[in-house]
């Protein structure tokens, strides 16, 4: 469940920062071209914008023969390439592959760690800070499921409301786990050592809540049906336990 709620982060924030969710499956591996720096992403180009590949009279072929030709692969891990527009690069990418930026980098209404990166000083929508701000989203988002498994494994059977939140060292590890992955993710210093960024407040676990609700609700469900289903035997301390779900989910 932890790693099902850290790629729906991954795949979620992406989205917000301008690549659809189907777009990075062995994005890495296609070549592409180095746009000049004057080039403006245009979608209804056939070029895409990158005047190095040619006008619109270019066929398929023929701008596919000029990426094998001159192109090479984008720099997703480095910084050589981070404030080159992805969408200029992927030149055989069709629009689809790309979404509307959630925060546009233009717009100053938005607060400025939602649009410009801490770590390059450039847009984070449409560069490789997009990649590495849905890492430290999925990171947060290992977090909030580790909150929802420490909370249903207090008890067996006993609902949440029933056991209370009375055990100090539990409380203490919620918090210290949250302010760390929140130190990790808002620190400059640590951002640029070990790659996290500050992630949107929007984003700050808010994507991966949803998980934490079904996974709480669920387990409160088996306790409800473990409850009904647990009889204690006269003049005797041992438990019988009746139906399917009691039988299979009473560890």
């Amino acid at each position: 469940m932890q790693a099902s709620a850290g790629f729906f982060t991954y795949f979620y924030m992406l989205n917000d920062y301008g690549m659809a969710p189907s777009t990075p499956f062995f994005l890495a591996l296609e070549n592409g071209v180095k746009p000049n720096n004057k080039d403006v992403y245009n979608e209804n180009a056939v070029n895409k914008g990158n005047t190095q590949v040619g006008d619109d009279t270019l066929t398929v072929q023929q701008r596919e023969a000029f990426v094998a030709a001159n192109g090479g692969m984008f720099d997703w891990n480095g910084f050589k390439m981070s404030q080159i527009d992805f969408r200029l690069f992927y030149v055989n990418r069709p629009p689809s592959s790309w979404t509307a930026c959630r925060w546009d980098p233009s717009n100053l209404s938005y607060p400025s760690i939602y649009r410009i990166s801490s770590v390059t000083n450039y847009q984070i929508c449409y560069t490789t800070e997009a990649l590495r701000y849905a890492q430290g989203g999925y990171l947060v988002s290992i977090v909030v499921v580790q909150w929802s498994d420490l909370l249903i494994c207090k008890t067996r059977n006993l609902s949440i409301s029933q056991q209370g939140m009375v055990n100090g060292q539990m409380i203490f590890g919620l918090f210290f786990e949250t302010a760390l992955v929140a130190i990790l993710s808002y620190i400059p210093f640590l951002n640029l050592v070990l790659g996290t960024r500050s992630v949107a407040l929007p984003h700050f676990g808010v994507p991966s809540l949803s998980f934490f609700v079904v996974i709480i609700s669920y387990d409160e469900l088996r306790k409800i049906y473990v409850r009904d289903g647990m009889k204690r035997e006269r003049n005797s301390n041992r438990v019988k336990l009746n139906g399917w779900v009691v039988r299979n989910t009473y560890y």
